[in-house]
């Protein structure tokens, strides 16, 4: 038996989806009024000063040069259908790794036409967010020890601080990097950590939405 969803169930199951994601979820419009925010968008918002609400508005704390969050958001709502181009930023922080912004339209169904033109905005902590162990295992295959390395090296970290913080040789840390190498068929760390950070980033923190 099929069952009918309302548009309201509908909204309602997705917005529990994204409150159970790592990733931080704000639904703006042309102005950065801020319309929704998931839990993770709440709780970045709580603990970051790189992003800001000043009233109802999003904005950023933190100077990026000839970039801005409001240029992206007026660029993705003047061509709402480009998929040729990404619009992305990185938002500076004081001895700290950048908060990184993408950009994408927001296109309601013909039912919510009269919503005014909104963007997505979504917020990758890089402190905040390691790809899970288990999601890397069962990807490539690896062994818990070679998704330790994996995990250490999306991260950023050097191959002396993954070998200082799981207590092993550099040695092993680098022949656990030749069977990275091996199982997800790349050939250079840089290439590797590419790969790495194509994974999904946004991660489910439970398997049940009730």
């Amino acid at each position: 038996m099929q069952l009918a969803l309302t548009s309201y169930a509908v909204a309602t199951y997705l917005d529990a989806a994204l409150n159970h994601m790592d990733i931080a979820v704000f639904l703006v419009d042309a102005e950065l009024r801020l319309l929704h925010a998931n839990a993770a968008a709440g709780a970045l918002l709580e603990r970051d000063t790189a992003l800001r609400l000043h009233g109802d508005k999003l904005l950023q704390d933190a100077g990026c040069g000839a970039k801005s969050l409001a240029q992206l958001v007026a660029a993705v709502l003047a061509s709402p259908h480009d998929t040729a181009h990404l619009h992305a930023l990185s938002l500076p922080r004081r001895n700290r790794p950048p908060l990184l912004l993408t950009v994408v339209p927001f296109l309601p169904p013909e039912e919510l036409a009269a919503l005014p033109a909104c963007a997505i905005v979504m917020a990758g902590d890089p402190e905040a967010h390691r790809l899970p162990r288990p999601l890397l295992m069962q990807l490539f295959d690896l062994t818990p020890a070679e998704a330790g390395v994996a995990q250490a090296l999306a991260h950023g970290e050097a191959l002396d601080d993954i070998a200082a913080a799981l207590d092993i040789s550099v040695h092993t840390v680098k022949t656990h990097l030749q069977k990275l190498f091996r199982k997800t068929g790349t050939r250079r760390q840089g290439e590797l950590v590419s790969m790495l950070h194509g994974v999904p980033a946004a991660s489910v923190r439970a398997q049940s939405f009730e």
